[in-house]
């Protein structure tokens, strides 16, 4: 392969010029060698991103793997690992998508597969049950079933961020088994959460926390005292403010992850009021109640159209507080 090289006549000093020369360059320092750096943890924009707040804008869930390189060894130019599903945040007495979402989490396959029925956007938690066997069984037919769940999902509406973060993660799964289809897909925890803690609206609702029909924006009597449910994402609801300040209004719910209805208080001298809460995170947002004595008080009929539309509210909501439970508690 090589040409003769011409030694002049002294025989001998080849060798030791070529030796050098190898030593000099085995003295650098390995290629790629330097440190991965720390891994970034995925941030979920809000569903003004988020959670979307829209957790189909989550960061890419293929992450590289962190940790320095081992000394003398180049690390891989790729060595991805798939971030699973964050915190909800959903709790056990949500409605049927709230229950899955917490299945997808835990990889509780057979729950998936035998929820699918009761929720809305079935295509997703379809997908969602087939990805789970196949991380947990790792056949080829199990990933072709993934395969195929997940081609005939269409992306959930803005809003939907529990769909939309578990459709991000089971694509993500998906995508690296094909390109990696003799190795096993490593999963890790995910980080943030899916639909951050936000206060999105106001829903007038009855005496039975029926919501009022009839209503174009969330009001009531100037007297005080209607019962009003808060809109959003949110945990432990601990504060109900009005117009910034610590309220003291009365407060019903069934405990954390459950819907949070508020009375309101005798409008005074104001025109409307605007409500913020205090959640064991940081739950932005701040919504309007108006007073109104002409505005409708109850019956039976469809939600008021009070304000922008929670991930989810067009599931059945949990069942209403006790009577007797007047406020929730903080943490």
């Amino acid at each position: 392969m090589f040409g003769r090289l011409k030694t002049n006549g002294r025989s001998g000093t080849f060798l030791p010029v070529i030796l050098a020369a190898f030593a000099l360059v085995s003295c650098g320092p390995p290629a790629g060698a330097e440190s991965a750096g720390a891994q970034q943890t995925p941030e979920l924009t809000s569903p003004s991103a988020p959670a979307s707040s829209d957790p189909a804008l989550l960061e890419p869930t293929v992450q590289p793997v962190p940790g320095p390189p081992v000394p003398g060894v180049p690390p891989p130019a790729e060595a991805p690992v798939v971030r699973w599903i964050p915190i909800g945040p959903v709790g056990p007495n949500d409605p049927q998508e709230g229950r899955m979402y917490l299945f997808a989490q835990g990889r509780d396959c057979e729950q998936l597969r035998d929820g699918v029925d009761g929720t809305t956007f079935k295509d997703v938690w379809r997908a969602a049950g087939a990805v789970c066997y196949a991380l947990r069984d790792g056949t080829a037919a199990q990933w072709q079933d993934a395969a195929t769940a997940l081609s005939a999902v269409q992306a959930p509406p803005e809003g939907r961020c529990l769909e939309r973060a578990v459709l991000a993660v089971v694509r993500s799964a998906v995508e690296y088994h094909n390109a990696n289809p003799a190795t096993a897909v490593p999963v890790e925890p995910g980080t943030g959460e899916a639909c951050p803690r936000k206060l999105t609206g106001l829903t007038v609702v009855d005496e039975n926390f029926v919501p009022v029909p009839g209503l174009s924006r969330p009001s009531g009597p100037r007297a005080g005292g209607s019962w009003v449910r808060l809109d959003g994402y949110y945990v432990r609801v601990s504060e109900v403010k009005i117009d910034g300040a610590a309220s003291g209004v009365e407060t019903r719910s069934d405990g954390d992850y459950s819907p949070v209805y508020f009375r309101t208080p005798p409008a005074g001298d104001k025109a409307s009021i605007t409500v913020t809460i205090t959640d064991t995170l940081d739950a932005p947002g701040e919504v309007q109640f108006f007073y109104d004595d002409t505005a409708p008080t109850g019956g039976p009929g469809t939600p008021s159209p009070s304000g922008p539309e929670s991930p989810g509210s067009d599931s059945p909501q949990p069942s209403p507080p006790p009577a007797g439970n007047t406020g929730t508690e903080g943490p």
